[in-house]
Parts: structure tokens; sequence; C-alpha cells
């Protein structure tokens, strides 16, 4: 055992229940179950994997309880007995690799994907995702309410039968319980509206009843519900989960998870990379006043990374155990290095939140870093990856996110590989991707491509330009392009007089007081942050009426947000038509032309591919198998290069 880590390292106790060490795997959705909410074998692997990796507690993503909670479509589902059996084998999969396996129950409330939501009271979302209704929710009968206390019992006592060592009540994040915990949602009439703490202690001690005294409960806790959001206002404080947290203890829970926010500030409790800012353990603080009050142990966490990190989280004494989440998607093994003095070998989560933006849009959840994540049902881990019977000679060029990837995994499948980089070290565009301070962990990510490649027998060449000669001259089977992209300059008249973002972020052009960005997608956002928070005026223009940023985006576009507080100006539906040394001339959608003037123009539009389809063209007549993977087929996240890439070198 590493000293420097003991403390992560350290058995907990919850209730009866000893956990190896003091790491959970945060509950996350997925979207891996059947459509009926059945488990699949993706579901079992994916939570295997996990606790393969020495995950002291895996907490299973919430479990609907009854058919007016579903949260999503392919979410799990507890609602009937029929559901125990796929339920065993997860926790099983946890267990016989030696966590402990947690069952989290929700009731989605006015958040569920139904065609009318139930709630509290007739109150909706202030925003937030996508449901698949428009219709203001129904409030919920005194019967009813009553009913689903004993829903969440006999939920419990489902998941008890299956396997489970305890499981955890959703209450938080805008579910159904918080609901009832809220006055902004709660305007209810009865015991429920008088007593807001009542619904959550009745489904508690119901548990009890059902499952018996010793089954450990492990209650979700809201402890602020805005998270200093200004947009939602009333909602619970920290002194209402104190009182809360109190009467939940004598009811019979074991243990707190403590969080805050709902899906109406849900880039605040899913913080993306711009709201952490290199900032671990968003909620510790939070959890530290619950824990002044409460005798039993308590589990915090929110963007946690690095083993350091959570060292310092748990020795201060602000918690008694850590939830880690995205991070463990990106590397299952976390714990596993840990213990073995590998801390240079964890991938590194980069907090994109590209995992939380494809649930929104129906799509099962995948890491942008790992792709072997969701995929354990096919390889167990990277250890599994199928050799190559044939071993072949294969040429990479570019030294990106894209050729990294299709270098490593073509090397640890047995193949000869050089890897070409026409620049002086390895990278890519990730390198003025991590430059500012809310992205430096795509700086760390390509130190964790440089650690895995040094002993992998992979021959690099560095400030060497990969033309036709050279790659007849190398003679390949196959060629892995992976030259990347460069900065589109559009035909906007005066483009001239204005300097480019590759040129701001790598320091090569400095920018003025007064500073107008062309382009709001991600590059242009990003940059936009980057120069605002250098004091400085940024004014941003786009063509389109608007932009997806994604989940992360939120934080930068949403009113009171981030663009906000730093005084960036976004104007959509304003195309440039010409740009002046001094200024631009734009025209709104009313036709209306208008010259707006600043120090420096920054043309951030978008990215286009390096090399162009004749020379894969080139390539190809000259006999060579060639496969371009990541930028260089279309500009797009590192994500889709990662894929692109690994199935590129799995395919050889």
């Amino acid at each position: 055992m590493t000293k420097e880590y003991s403390k992560i390292l350290e058995p907990i106790t919850i209730g009866k229940v000893k956990v190896r060490n003091r790491i959970n795997m945060a509950p996350m959705t997925t979207l891996y179950a059947g459509h009926n909410g059945e488990i699949t074998e993706q579901c079992v692997q994916y939570y295997g994997a996990r606790a393969r990796g020495g995950t002291g507690m895996v907490t299973i993503e919430g479990a609907y309880v009854n058919e007016t909670a579903l949260q999503i479509p392919c979410s799990i589902n507890v609602s009937d007995d029929k559901f125990i059996p796929g339920l065993s084998r997860i926790a099983d999969a946890i267990k016989d690799n030696g966590s402990v396996a947690v069952l989290q129950l929700i009731h989605s409330g006015i958040q569920a994907w139904v065609e009318q939501s139930v709630g509290p009271s007739e109150i909706g979302r202030i925003d937030g995702k996508p449901i698949s209704t428009e219709l203001t929710p129904r409030a919920l009968t005194t019967k009813e309410v009553h009913q689903y206390v004993q829903d969440f019992a006999n939920a419990a006592y489902r998941a008890k039968m299956a396997g489970f060592d305890m499981v955890q009540v959703h209450g938080t994040h805008g579910y159904l319980i918080m609901q009832f915990l809220s006055p902004i949602t709660n305007k209810r009439i009865d015991n429920y509206g008088a007593d807001r703490d009542l619904f959550p202690v009745e489904i508690v001690k119901a548990i009890k009843e059902k499952c018996g005294k010793d089954f450990p409960v492990i209650f979700r806790l809201c402890a602020d519900e805005s998270l200093g959001d200004d947009l939602v206002v009333g909602g619970i404080t920290l002194e209402d989960a104190k009182k809360t947290a109190l009467k939940l203890e004598k009811a019979g829970v074991d243990a707190f998870d403590v969080t805050g926010g709902s899906d109406d500030v849900i880039h605040l409790y899913v913080p993306s990379s711009y709201v952490l800012d290199g900032k671990e353990g968003c909620f510790l603080d939070l959890a530290a006043e619950i824990k002044k009050v409460v005798n039993v142990p308590v589990i915090s966490g929110g963007g946690i990374d690095t083993p350091k990190a959570a060292q310092e989280a748990l020795e201060s004494g602000k918690v008694d155990m850590l939830f880690v989440g995205r991070q463990l998607i990106a590397e299952p093994e976390w714990i596993r290095k840990i213990e073995e003095g590998r801390v240079e070998d964890i991938r590194p989560c980069v907090k994109c939140v590209e995992c939380g933006k494809r649930i929104v849009y129906l799509r099962d959840m995948r890491c942008s870093v790992n792709p072997l994540g969701g995929n354990e049902w096919k390889y167990l881990n990277e250890r599994e990856i199928p050799r190559a019977l044939d071993k072949k000679k294969v040429l990479v060029i570019g030294g990106g996110p894209a050729g990294l990837e299709a270098a490593k995994t073509s090397a640890v499948r047995g193949h000869d590989v050089t890897l070409v980089e026409k620049e002086a070290s390895l990278g890519g565009t990730l390198k003025v991707a991590a430059v500012p301070s809310f992205k430096s962990r795509y700086g760390k990510l390509i130190k964790w491509y440089e650690n895995q490649i040094k002993d992998l027998n992979i021959n690099i060449l560095l400030n060497k330009k990969a033309d036709l000669d050279f790659i007849n001259n190398e003679n390949p089977d196959v060629v892995i392009l992976a030259t990347g992209s460069e900065e589109v300059v559009p035909p906007i008249s005066g483009i001239e007089n204005a300097i480019m973002s590759d040129d701001v972020l790598l320091g090569n052009k400095e920018v003025g007081d007064n500073v107008i960005v062309i382009g709001c997608g991600l590059v242009g956002a990003e940059v936009a942050y980057y120069i605002a928070k250098n004091n400085k005026n940024v004014n941003v223009f786009e063509a389109l009426p608007a932009t997806d940023l994604g989940m992360g985006g939120l934080a930068l576009l949403r009113p009171h947000g981030l663009f906000d507080k730093y005084g960036v100006k976004v104007h959509f539906k304003t195309p440039i038509i010409d740009i002046y040394k001094d200024g631009v001339l734009t025209v709104d959608e009313y036709g209306k032309k208008i010259i707006t003037k600043a120090d420096t123009i920054v043309c951030a539009v978008g990215r286009k591919p390096a090399h162009n389809h004749d020379f894969v063209k080139a390539i190809q007549e000259s006999g060579k198998v060639v496969k371009p993977v990541g930028d260089v087929k279309s500009a797009r996240k590192v994500s889709e290069a990662l894929y692109e890439a690994f199935n590129a070198a799995m395919s050889i």
C-alpha cells in the first residue's frame, strides 16, 4: 500500500458493511439498459470493470421505482420482481470483484420521461434537459404519496433480493424527493406540505421496516438548491438541509451522500471544465457542514480527478468517503493504479461532459478519452484487446490525439508502428486547446499518451513531414492518416485585418483591451472566454441563430452564466460583412448595418482538415492501404477522433 495515498485506501464501514477503501463510484446515467429497463451484458461488464479496478463501492445509476418514475429511456427498472434476476447479475459482478454493490433508487417526478409527469404540486422546471412532454405536471394525491413510499420500500427489497449490499435513495438533483423538500416545488396543503421532510423520512422508515434495520440506506442529499445561480431563488438552503439530515438520521439513514442543485442548474451539479477551471471537489464545503450535525459517514465529491486531491479531501476531515464519477468512466482502474504506485498511468478525465451530452440526445454514454468505456462487454480491459494474428508495418502520420491513439492501440495489438509528426513535440491541436486554465486537463491527456507509448517500442519521428516520397520509402502495409486540422480563414472582406485564434492562444499575437471574436462555435466561445478572463472586453459575432456547445456550454451561454460574469456579449444572427483595422461592419437580422469598434479582431470560425482528399487518393494509388482518422476526415471533437483512431487500429 502506498503511504502517499493511505487515506484513500483506508477501509470504512457503512452500517455493518465494510468497504475496502474510501472511493465510491458515483451513480451516472448510461442508457445501457434495455428499452424496458432490463439489465444487459453491457451494464454488467461496465460496472464490473470499475469493481475489478479496485473501487471500494460501486453505486448503480438510478433505477426507477414505478412506471411514472422513468428518468430517461433505457434507464434501469426496479419496479417489478421480474427485474431481480437481471439486477443480480450486476450485483454479482461487483461483489465478485471485491466491491460493495449499491443500487440507487429514483423517482424523477416532474423531470420524468412520461406523457404527463407527477410531482408534489403542479409546478414544472425552470430550465434543464429536454423531456418528452411540455404538459404541466400533475400533483400527486395524498393516497398516491403513501403508495410511492411503499414503491421505494418494495424497490429496496428487490435490490436486497438481487444481492445488493445497500441502497441509495436519490434525494437531490431535482428529482421527486427533492421536489417534496424544496419550497419552490412543494406548495401542498396536506401533511406533506406542512412538513416537507415527511416524504423522505417515511421512505427511509419503510425501507428499514421492509428490509431490516441492518440493511444500510444511503441518502443522497441536496445541501444547496441554487448552487449560487441567480435564476434559482427560494429553494433548499444549507440550513434546510441540516434540519432534514437530522430527521433522516433519526429515521435510520446510515450515510449521507451530499451534493446540490437540480436540472435548473445542471451545469453546476455536473460541472464542466469551464466551471471547475482546475478545481476539484466542488461539494466538499457543503458536505463538511452536514458532517457537523450528523453522526454517520458523509460522502461527497464533485469533479475529483487526481489521487492528490482525493487524499487531501479525506485528510481535511470534510468527508469520510469520496464519490468519483466521470474520472472512473475515463479510468476504471483508478484505484488499482494508485495501489500499485502507477499514478502517471491514470488516464485523465478532461471534464468535457461529452458523456452527458450524449445522454441528453438519447445516445448511450461514451467517454471522450476512453474508447473502451461502455465496450467492456467486448474487451474487459486493454490487456484483453485481441492481438493481431498477422503482424503488419503501420505508419501513423500525425501526433495529435487521433494519431497517438492509433499508434498506441496498433502497438498494443503487436504491429510494428512508426509515428511521424511534423512538429517538434506531440499533441497536435490539443497543445492549443490545453492553453487556457479551464482546458488544462487536455495537457494531462497529452502527457498520458506520451507515458503510454514510451514502453511500446513505437518508432517516433519528430520534425518530420511525411510526403509521398517518405511514405514510399517506408513502404508500410497500412497508413493511418491523422494529420489533424487547421483554422478556417473565411472569405470575409478585410480578413487580413484579423488575427487567428491559434495565434492568440499560443501567445504569438497580443490582443488589445477591446476585442471582437468572429464565431461562437466551440472554438470561438472558448477563445472569447479565455480573452475575457484576462480582463478584456469581448464581443462575439455569430451568423447562426444559436450554437450547440453541448452541456458544458450551458455554463457559458445561459443567463447569469460565465459569459455574463466576465462581460462577454454574444450577438447571434449577426454576420460580419467587412473587417477593418479598428472594427467590423455587421448586419443584424433586420438588415441594419452596424459598425462596432475594437482594438483586435480574432477569427475563430472553426477548423478544416489539414490534408485534402487528393493526398489520400495519392497514397491509395501508390498501393498502400490508408485509413484517414480524426480531423483529417472532417474537423470535430476529440471524442470522435479517438474512437475513429481506436477502431482503425482494431481493424488492422
